[in-house]
């Protein structure tokens, strides 16, 4: 059963009885069998003669999945591993209004790595690297207000905007530790909107590939359990 669903996930649209069997190397029978069984609880719908799609069913109990979510949650042990790796500070920030907000940060305790609430941390969008992390995905309109307040040109943030979409992180100087630096990277959900920004404060000019990579990583392991499966 597990494999039918996986099959007609991974093609996407309708799929034959005969494409099925041969994905999963069940006989015809069986799979036409398991398939009905399935056709009849929701988890599958016919599409036409002798095929086969996923069913609303699934929408519904993955929605109910969904609700649950919690990025504060979801976030801590891949923090904990970040820090572990680079034994620096680790970060989840959050957008309210015009602000990034630090809502979670790693620190060093007796008992291991602890991932804490943190609530007060601000910094600006537009000028933090959470903050742009943030603004990376939202589109000209969404932004000139933003600007306008700012005294920034609307160009010149689309521009270091479009380079924070293209390398996937952002960079900048930490607005809590001015002699740190701030690297983020950002959290998508199952559709592909930032959500959050994880990021990694370094002392300044220490930002390492091998530790660029492993905050990527960080935010897409993050990502994945939100149900993000794209590039």
């Amino acid at each position: 059963m597990f494999s039918l669903l996986d099959t007609l996930a991974h093609e996407g649209d309708a799929v034959s009885l005969k494409i099925v069997s041969e994905r999963t190397g069940l006989h015809p029978s069986t799979a036409h069998r398991i398939l009905n069984d399935l056709a009849s609880g929701g988890f599958v719908e016919r599409s036409g003669p002798g095929t086969y799609r996923l069913g609303l069913r699934l929408l519904q109990l993955g929605n109910l999945v969904k609700t649950r979510l919690d990025v504060r949650e979801l976030a801590i042990r891949p923090m904990q591993e970040l820090h572990r790796l680079t034994g620096q500070s680790v970060s989840l920030y959050i957008r309210q209004d015009d602000e990034a907000l630090c809502v979670e940060r790693t620190s060093n305790e007796r008992n291991g790595v602890q991932v804490n609430r943190v609530m007060g941390a601000r910094s600006p969008l537009i000028s933090s690297a959470a903050g742009k992390v943030l603004l990376s995905h939202l589109s000209g309109g969404q932004l000139s207000s933003l600007v306008q307040s700012s005294g920034l040109r609307l160009e010149s943030l689309q521009t270091e905007l479009l380079a924070v979409r293209s390398n996937g992180l952002a960079v900048d100087s930490d607005h809590i530790e001015m002699s740190h630096q701030q690297a983020a990277t950002p959290i998508l959900d199952d559709q592909g909107q930032v959500v959050a920004s994880v990021t990694l404060n370094t002392p300044s000019q220490r930002l390492s590939a091998e530790w660029a990579e492993a905050l990527k990583g960080c935010a897409a392991r993050i990502s994945t359990t939100l149900g993000w499966a794209g590039r």
